[in-house]
């Protein structure tokens, strides 16, 4: 996975007033999921599956669907289980998700979440410092999610970095092959010519 800083300078988590208004069935919400985090996974890997989806809402770290459909609550929720699972354990995200909603509106919790999300992304890939509206200063809710926010970058810099690496290596190999067999090659048409200028002197 390759983060670039144009990337993490222009990624935009929707905040809730731009999540859908209408109630979505799981295979909409999991494209919008799939649309909104692509930047946050490999290219060939899912943000989220029905069967995820599913496990989560059992285990009551998002709310049930009402009539089979998820509306922006459940989907603000998902969009935080989806990124934060990568370095906290569901039961944890739990947790802090109800830490936030005990002190602060869904809303309010959720796009404050957006904010300090995008300027984590941006100090780490894109050398950015964005301005993030403040909960309470010295919240524990707001070192928490600030802790788990710099968990998850850095495990990206870790992808990122593997990633460059796994990259560089073959390049480096195909350049260091390419650059024994030239004097090889030097050698062998070299000897050819030594081969061909003695056979002449051989000549009667």
């Amino acid at each position: 996975m390759r983060i670039t800083a144009e990337q993490a300078g222009k990624f935009h988590c929707p905040r809730w007033e731009e999540l859908p208004k209408l109630m979505l069935y799981m295979d909409q919400v999991i494209l919008v999921l799939e649309e909104t985090l692509a930047l946050f996974v490999e290219e060939k890997e899912h943000v989220v599956t029905s069967t995820m989806i599913n496990n989560y809402v059992k285990q009551k770290v998002i709310e049930p669907p009402v009539q089979k459909k998820y509306g922006r609550e459940q989907l603000a929720q998902l969009m935080i289980v989806c990124l934060l699972k990568k370095v906290l354990s569901i039961s944890e995200i739990a947790s802090l998700m109800e830490l936030m909603q005990r002190q602060l509106s869904p809303q309010e919790a959720y796009d404050s979440f957006c904010s300090a999300l995008e300027n984590a992304l941006a100090k780490a890939f894109a050398q950015e410092q964005r301005e993030v509206p403040p909960i309470a200063s010295g919240d524990p809710i707001l070192v928490a999610q600030s802790a788990a926010l710099a968990a998850l970058m850095g495990k990206l810099v870790v992808e990122d970095c593997l990633a460059t690496q796994a990259t560089a290596q073959p390049l480096a190999a195909k350049s260091a092959a390419a650059g024994k067999q030239a004097p090889q090659k030097a050698g062998a048409q070299a000897a050819k010519r030594q081969g061909g200028a003695e056979a002449q002197r051989a000549k009667p």
